[in-house]
């Protein structure tokens, strides 16, 4: 009998079913869930296994634990507990940039790396204005810097156990520069004058001279660092902003520049006009201070918060910022706030220049505002009020926002900073440095 007749005529007591259709996904389905229940066994058998490896607990630590009261735990416990976990998550984001504690003249000799009875007392007075805020600004923290290095090497007095300066004051020169670490983050102007110095000290180390005259010639290179990278660059960066910003030229500055300050009363005392915007970040105040000093001289301005900057953006013909140092891959490295000015001036078609030295050119490259940074300010709540109040103060502004560097070899792009980074190397920075000669 064929399996249709079967169909049509079923057994007796067996009631009639239709034949099932096959079905690819109810099959598909019914694979998964069997797939699900082999798993579940084998998780159970898992836990059967590990519970049966686990120490038998004597009884009566048992009945202990049990006896003892259990205290009930609230909502509010456990969103303790989950909210002392956020600042290990931020201690882990925020672990990697320096945090620097205020000092006094009394309590910086408590700093493992500073012996009071050897380090000089123009190092320890340099550190506390770092500390106190009155050394600001990347050129005047170097210039301080070389400044109290030559009162150091005036000072210094080879001891008995060494007789070569050079090489003994190398290696003061090491720790000194170590040493500014605990109390600001070496900028790049301070990092290149480190460098020429070492390779002065390098030369020095070659010659027959004596201590009284390797002092002498020491002193005299830094000096004319001094006046070759920041003085004469500065003087020729006034003058080619000055050939060309046009008078009548409305500016919008931020806070508070060398280069730019001396650039504007440069050019008021020639006679020309400028209408010119201060824009100020009230946590650091530095606009205010060039607002100050341009009083002084008698020239008007308007000031206004970085918050405001775009309310008046319409009525400003170019961007002008310093920077603390350029990069490589043509990033700025300036006080933060500066990369919002680009932005904004990227947004309204507004040029964006740089005033920058060629000592403070990095060979470092950087994409991003917290792979290097300093915290400015960093407070953390109470045990009611959880949270983290931070303040940096640096940020990066990337090569595309910068329409123009001002500079002492001229006006270039961003992305010719690598170039000019390799030709000042050929000469030591400054200049092919003069052999000291043992006169006869």
């Amino acid at each position: 009998m064929s399996e249709k007749q079967n169909q049509q005529n079923p057994k007796k007591g067996e009631p009639w079913k239709p034949k099932e259709k096959f079905d690819k996904k109810a099959n598909k389905k019914k694979q998964e869930q069997e797939q699900e229940q082999v798993e579940g066994k084998q998780e159970t058998n898992k836990q059967q296994q590990q519970q049966n490896q686990q120490p038998i607990i004597p009884q009566q630590t048992i009945d202990q634990q049990s006896s003892q009261p259990q205290l009930p735990i609230n909502d509010k416990q456990i969103a303790l507990a989950d909210a002392s976990k956020e600042p290990n998550k931020r201690k882990d984001f925020l672990s990697h940039l320096p945090i620097f504690q205020d000092y006094t003249s009394v309590s910086i000799k408590t700093v493992k790396q500073i012996d009071p009875f050897t380090l000089h007392h123009a190092f320890i007075e340099l550190c506390i204005q770092y500390q106190n805020g009155q050394c600001i600004g990347s050129t005047h923290r170097c210039v301080e810097f070389l400044n109290a290095l030559k009162q150091f090497i005036r000072d210094y007095k080879l001891s008995r156990q060494s007789n070569y300066f050079a090489m003994a004051f190398l290696d003061e020169l090491k720790e000194i520069f170590n040493l500014m670490k605990n109390f600001r983050t070496v900028n790049e102007g301070m990092s290149t004058s480190y460098l020429f110095i070492r390779e002065c000290l390098m030369i020095l180390r070659d010659t027959r001279l004596d201590e009284n005259e390797s002092k002498i010639w020491l002193c005299n290179q830094i000096d004319q660092f001094i006046q070759s990278k920041i003085i004469a660059a500065s003087e020729l960066i006034v003058k080619n902003a000055t050939q060309l910003i046009q008078e009548g030229t409305t500016i919008l500055v931020y806070a508070r520049s060398y280069l730019i300050e001396n650039f504007i009363i440069n050019y008021i005392k020639q006679g020309k006009q400028l209408t010119i915007f201060v824009v100020d970040n009230p946590q650091f105040g530095e606009g205010s201070q060039l607002v100050n000093r341009l009083q002084q001289q008698g020239i008007s301005c308007y000031q206004i918060l970085l918050s405001h900057v775009s309310y008046i953006l319409s009525k400003v013909d170019k961007i002008l910022v310093g920077a603390s140092s350029m990069l490589c891959n043509g990033a700025l490295v300036s006080r933060v706030g500066t990369a919002l000015l680009a932005c904004l001036a990227s947004t309204h078609k507004i040029p964006f220049l740089v005033f920058c030295e060629s000592y403070k050119f990095s060979e470092k490259s950087q994409i991003d505002s917290l792979s290097w940074n300093e915290i400015a300010q960093l407070q953390q709540g109470n045990e009611n009020q959880q949270y983290t109040s931070l303040s940096l103060r640096y940020d990066i502004t990337q090569s595309n926002y910068i329409n123009m560097i001002v500079t002492e070899v001229g006006l270039i792009p961003a992305t010719s900073v690598k170039a000019v980074i390799g030709e000042f190397k050929k000469y030591n920075y400054v200049d092919a440095i003069e052999v000291p000669r043992k006169e006869q």
